[in-house]
């Protein structure tokens, strides 16, 4: 029997760089987007609502920023992994999301290899 796909939720302010990781993930065998989230609150919303195995969280998001909602998903869903998205500087930000549950950080600059490598391991 064939392995499910990873479920993957992708929430980012940017509809650009959404809808760039969405398009690249989409050429992936067994990894589906299962939604998007433009906010924080959204991205809580898609969770509860789809279950997905992992979420790229922007930690930059309105409503909810993407720490406070890594710490919300993690409290509700602890099996859902999340992948913290950051401009800012990774190791500063990486022990806030480490905090708040998260499975891994990831500079938005990282290569398309990179983010696969970390959905696909959060996926396991």
């Amino acid at each position: 029997m064939a392995a499910a796909p990873i479920r993957i939720v992708v929430a980012d302010h940017s509809p650009l760089y959404r809808k760039m990781v969405c398009n690249m993930l989409e050429k992936e065998p067994k990894l589906q987007v299962v939604a998007e989230a433009e906010d924080g609150l959204y991205a809580v919303q898609a969770v509860e609502k789809l279950k997905p195995d992992v979420v790229l969280m922007d930690v930059g998001m309105p409503v909810i920023n993407g720490i406070d909602a890594t710490w919300i998903i993690k409290s509700k869903f602890p099996n859902v992994r999340v992948i913290v998205l950051t401009m800012h500087e990774v190791d500063s930000t990486s022990e806030a999301a480490f905090k708040a549950g998260a499975f891994w950080c990831l500079d938005k600059e990282c290569t398309p290899d990179e983010m696969i490598r970390a959905i696909r391991t959060a996926g396991i």
